[in-house]
């Protein structure tokens, strides 16, 4: 296949995905879970509008493309926060180990901190005249743990995997097992127990990038969340899985070829949700002198994220080397939200 018949390809995916009269059509919300695991993670690409499929660089494609992380050298290691709506939290903290011959592995922790949320317990207003009192905090809690191996199989193609193990905990629950004489308001006797709503399960993320050779041209794709689906009781639910398809580019190479001082990458990305219509991320990323950054992008057809914006510093000492990424994203109805990114390697 020529590298024209490829490009023409990989645009026409993209061309599919965007959004025409799609947009119109009914909306899938509220069909998946743990919905955690489809926030932006990295204050860099979320910045670029979360353009990041074919843009993302190092140790953060644990979460957004693993595939890129078959080019780190050495160990790597990052730690990411997320402010997150109505004063929740997202933590991501990844180690990569590069085995130069045998492709890199990674392992990574993602937390979702939820705050306080105070139970509720239903009651006669003889009890309370409210019909019903609070039970402390419920104790919910999010968390995934994922494997990764990423590969390059050639000079201008690689993949990469992620296996991950997650945990969900909604807290108990109590509900009535068994009632005597039921509908005697006098003498109804109502029998109760308790049940922990919490499961396990796994999830598989799979990436490639490939480099066209055209002017710095990468494309990429991924698949994130891939499991079966997930139940509490009756109601079932699947992971929020997407298919992405992304193009990024230096474009000072076309203009200016070999200038290692200035950078100008672009990105954009079609997505695919399973529980949306059609969404489309765009990105651009000024980066001068290999060490400092300034980016922005926007998220088209979401209903609470669009415009963002970012800037990045990179520190060398000795064989270490260290970035600091923050990234802002303008939030419609809630508090805007706020990233930041550390990363170390060495």
């Amino acid at each position: 296949m020529t590298r024209k018949i490829y490009i023409l390809i990989i645009i026409a995916a993209m061309l599919i995905t965007l959004p025409n009269n799609g947009w119109a059509r009914k909306k899938k919300v509220g069909q998946s879970g743990m919905t955690y695991l489809a926030i932006s993670m990295g204050a860099r690409e979320s910045a670029m509008g979360d353009a990041s499929t074919a843009s993302v660089q190092g140790i953060n494609g644990m979460w957004h493309n693993p595939a890129v992380t078959a080019d780190i050298k050495g160990v790597s290691v990052i730690f990411n926060q997320v402010s997150w709506l109505v004063e929740t939290k997202l933590y991501g903290t990844a180690m990569v180990y590069s085995t130069e011959n045998w492709g890199a592995f990674g392992v990574d922790l993602t937390y979702m901190d939820f705050g306080e949320i105070m139970g509720t317990q239903i009651v006669p207003q003889s009890q309370n005249y409210r019909g019903f009192i609070t039970t402390g905090d419920i104790g919910v809690e999010d968390y995934a743990i994922g494997f990764s191996y990423a590969r390059r199989i050639s000079d201008k193609f690689s993949f990469g995997i992620k296996l991950k193990h997650l945990h969900e905990d909604l807290g108990e629950a109590r509900y009535v097992y068994k009632v005597d004489n039921e509908g005697d308001d006098e003498n109804e006797v109502k029998y109760y127990t308790f049940e922990d709503y919490a499961m396990n399960n796994w999830g598989l993320d799979f990436g490639t990038v490939y480099n066209v050779g055209w002017k710095g041209l990468i494309v990429a794709m991924t698949m994130q969340n891939l499991s079966q689906d997930m139940a509490y009781w009756y109601e079932e639910f699947s992971l929020p899985t997407y298919l992405r398809i992304g193009m990024a580019m230096d474009v000072a190479e076309i203009f200016q070829e070999g200038n290692e001082d200035l950078d100008i990458n672009v990105a954009v990305d079609a997505i695919h949700p399973n529980d949306y219509t059609e969404r489309v991320h765009l990105g651009t990323e000024i980066l001068y002198l290999q060490r400092f950054a300034i980016r922005g992008g926007y998220k088209f057809n979401h209903d609470v994220e669009s415009a963002t914006f970012g800037v990045g510093v990179k520190f060398s000492y000795s064989n270490y080397n260290a970035i600091v990424d923050y990234a802002y994203t303008s939030a419609e109805y809630f508090s805007d939200i706020n990233r930041i990114s550390l990363q170390i390697s060495f």
